[in-house]
């Protein structure tokens, strides 16, 4: 009896193994769809993987596991797994014990369930159009013929009506996937890629001149305002310089008086004056009588001169009136002339002060103010300067023109020249001009 029950438990056993290996249509319908998909799904992808998938789909026989070609081949693990989750209806008993209409039914239920769930993908959505579904239920519904007319199937995924479905799927049933049609939608998608490709290129080498053709733009506006500050730098430390100097201490020397130029100096000698009668009166007194000439030869007088041994009479004189001091005139002195000398000086310091280093005969480019001497020792001044050095002076105001100047109105960055209303005074003081008035001056 122990024997008889270990041979009925084996027989079981090889029975349901032999069950378990061989698919029902059910299973195999269910296994066509899944191949049908992946085939649409990897004829839309590119690569050497996705290309070796397709072969291998497309040679393999009925009954063929998808995903373990998929897994197989590698690197697309992901559709595998969805690959797996369409095809695990087969599994389930319920559908292996279904009739090929009810099977129909729930592999359609199944397949638009899974579309609606994937077809935002575009890995999913593009390629299992409205055409790939009609071809792919027509298979099904050839394996698993559907309900009668009165009992219609579930829809395909995505159609508006079940009769246009069916209508469409019995048209179709001689119409197959084959290899030729997938290679064709390959060079067709290869061809848009290309395009879409050689767009790209048009776009990015516009994008590229643009940067270019504003680095460019940049270079050169960037090289121009360098040259520009390395200029006001300069003009910055050789501001600072001669501030510098104008801030040293000076040695007190004695004030320096121009010479007189003789050659230019009016004649002061005065001639001789008639001398008064007193003056006179003394001197007739004072010299002696004249000697009559005595002649030689016979030792008497020349005739018409008196004997000397004669008494001259000797007539008064009565002396005369010296004039008092106040009664003589004073003789007015001559005022020497003044030479108007004129020259230059660059800005002085915020004290006010010229440096006598910097004085100029002649207007220079570092000159800014015109001198006029009116006596040894003050002149009066005006601003005067090179017109191309204008606007230097009126950048560097603070420091150029406001110790020496004031202004009638306000600066502004629109005013361009510099016009004199009044002149400066200036006196010497040290051995170095100062400024004693500022001179008066209005922007334009």
């Amino acid at each position: 009896m122990k024997k008889n029950s270990i041979t009925l438990l084996t027989a079981l056993a090889l029975t349901t193994s032999v069950l378990g290996q061989t698919p029902g249509p059910n299973q195999a319908a269910v296994d066509t769809l899944t191949k049908d998909v992946a085939l649409a799904v990897f004829a839309n992808q590119k690569g050497d993987k996705a290309s070796e998938i397709v072969d291998q789909l497309s040679t393999c026989g009925g009954g063929c596991d998808v995903v373990s070609i998929i897994r197989g081949v590698g690197g697309w693990d992901a559709v595998g797994v969805k690959m797996q989750e369409l095809g695990r209806l087969k599994s389930t008993a319920p559908f292996q014990t279904m009739s090929p209409s009810e099977a129909n039914a729930a592999i359609r239920r199944e397949f638009t369930q899974f579309y609606a769930k994937y077809k935002a993908d575009k890995n999913y959505g593009q390629p299992l159009s409205a055409d790939v579904q009609t071809q792919i239920f027509a298979k099904i519904d050839r394996m698993l013929p559907p309900a009668p007319a009165d009992q219609p199937a579930a829809p395909v995924a995505g159609q508006p009506a079940s009769g246009e479905t069916e209508q469409v799927a019995g048209s179709s049933e001689d119409v197959n996937i084959d290899g030729a049609a997938i290679r064709m939608s390959q060079l067709e998608r290869a061809v848009n890629e290309e395009k879409e490709n050689r767009i790209w290129m048009i776009i990015l080498s516009g994008i590229a001149g643009l940067l270019v053709g504003a680095g460019v733009v940049y270079f050169l506006m960037y090289r121009a305002l360098k040259q520009e500050v390395d200029r006001l730098i300069q003009d910055n430390r050789q501001l600072s310089r001669d501030l510098d100097f104008a801030r040293r201490p000076k040695p007190a020397n004695e004030p320096r008086h121009p010479q007189a130029d003789n050659r230019k100096q009016p004649d002061t000698y005065r001639s001789p004056q008639p001398p008064t009668p007193a003056v006179a009166a003394a001197t007739i007194e004072s010299t002696p009588p004249p000697v009559a000439p005595v002649n030689i030869r016979s030792g008497t007088p020349s005739a018409g001169v008196p004997n000397s041994t004669e008494p001259v009479p000797i007539v008064p004189v009565e002396p005369a009136s010296v004039p008092t001091q106040s009664q003589v005139q004073p003789i007015a002195p001559v005022a020497a002339s003044v030479r108007n000398e004129v020259f230059y000086f660059p800005p002085p310091d915020p004290n006010g002060q010229f440096d006598n280093a910097h004085q100029a005969e002649t207007l220079s480019p570092e000159s800014a103010y015109r001198f006029s001497t009116t006596a040894p020792d003050s002149a009066t001044f005006r601003f005067e300067a090179e017109p191309g050095r204008v606007a230097r002076f009126l950048t560097y105001r603070n420091y150029m023109i406001e110790p020496a100047c004031d202004s009638e109105n306000s600066y502004s960055s629109q005013f361009t020249r510099i016009v004199n209303r009044r002149d400066g005074e200036a006196v010497l003081e040290n051995g170095a001009w100062r400024v004693k008035t500022k001179a008066l001056i209005r922007y334009e």
